[in-house]
Parts: structure tokens; C-alpha cells; sequence
């Protein structure tokens, strides 16, 4: 696949948070590479003590330094967690608060459209669902009205906008949400 150059300068650039959520994750991965060995050296001086392997079992000042990695590496990860969790909680949040924006000023383009093509109040609640992906028929149920009077007013609001019928009225809506501003 050959692509432009241009292609990597819509990509977001890397923000201080995910920079450090990386170093975050990098030394996540490490507490818990220490969690990992010092329960291996857990299970391995267990066993030694069960089976009465006197050569398998850690010593005692042994036994501490992996009892206080594991602490530390435990702890470490745990804080570690906490921060990433805080940090992807955050970021929902303000994902969240963008997509309301973006909603919403999709919504205010639809009716900015509408008005301008002249469509009635009714036929505008109709050009909505249409660009949900609503058929006739869940049109119909959904405003109570007759398939009918729906088929009638889709074909009036595809005469006032000047587009041929429903792919083509939605995708002018597509177009105008992915062309660049």
C-alpha cells in the first residue's frame, strides 16, 4: 500500500500524559517482572521445604531480601495502577465531553441544513431518523405516523434538498462530518 507522506501528520502527536503513562506502563511491567521471579523463588523454596530438599530451600537473609522485593514491587505496582487507572479515568472523561461536542454541533449542522432547505418541523424529524439508519417502517412507528406519509415526506425532503434519495442524503451528511475544516 502506498501512502503520502502527508499521512503521518494527521495522526495526534504523543501528549505529556500518554508519554507518561508509557514510562508508567514500562515500570509497571517491571514490578511485576519482580512479583513474577520472587514468586517463582517463593514456590521454589516451598517446594524445597515440602519435599525435604535441604540444598532447595533459600536461606534465611535470602528469604528476606525476596520478601522485601516483593513488598516493594507490590506496592510499586499498586501505585502504579492507581495512577494509570486515574489517568484513563480522565481521559474518558474529557473523550466523553468531546463526543457531547461533537454531538452536538453535528446536530446544529443537521437543523442549520434543514432550515435552509425549508423542511417542516415533521419533515425535519423524519430527515433525522433517516440519518440514524432508520427505515420507513421504524420511522413510522417511532413518529406514529402511516408508512405512507412517511414515504411522502421522504420524497419531499429529497425534492427540497436537491438529493436523489437516502444513500446519497446520508452520504451528504458522511461528507460533510470527514471533509477537512
Amino acid at each position: 500500500m502506498n501512502e503520502s507522506p502527508d499521512t503521518d501528520a494527521t495522526l495526534p502527536a504523543a501528549t505529556p500524559v500518554a508519554a507518561g503513562g508509557r514510562t508508567l506502563a514500562s515500570l509497571l511491567s517491571v514490578a511485576l517482572g519482580i512479583q513474577l521471579a520472587a514468586l517463582l523463588l517463593f514456590l521454589f523454596d516451598f517446594a524445597g521445604t515440602v519435599l525435604d530438599l535441604h540444598g532447595f530451600t533459600l536461606s534465611w537473609e535470602m528469604h528476606e531480601v525476596v520478601e522485601l522485593l516483593a513488598i516493594v514491587s507490590m506496592a510499586t505496582g499498586s501505585a502504579i495502577t492507581l495512577r494509570l487507572l486515574w489517568q484513563s479515568q480522565r481521559r474518558t472523561e474529557r473523550v466523553e465531553e468531546q463526543l457531547g461536542l461533537a454531538s452536538a454541533s453535528f446536530h446544529s449542522v443537521l437543523l442549520d441544513r434543514f432550515d435552509h432547505w425549508g423542511l417542516t418541523a415533521a419533515e425535519q424529524e423524519v430527515a433525522i431518523l433517516i440519518v440514524k439508519g432508520c427505515t420507513i417502517a421504524e420511522i413510522a412507528r417511532e413518529l406514529g405516523k402511516s408508512e405512507g406519509t412517511i414515504k411522502a415526506q421522504n420524497s419531499s425532503i429529497y425534492q427540497k434538498s436537491g438529493l436523489s434519495g437516502r444513500v446519497q442524503f446520508v452520504s451528504y451528511f458522511i461528507e460533510l462530518l470527514t471533509e477537512p475544516l
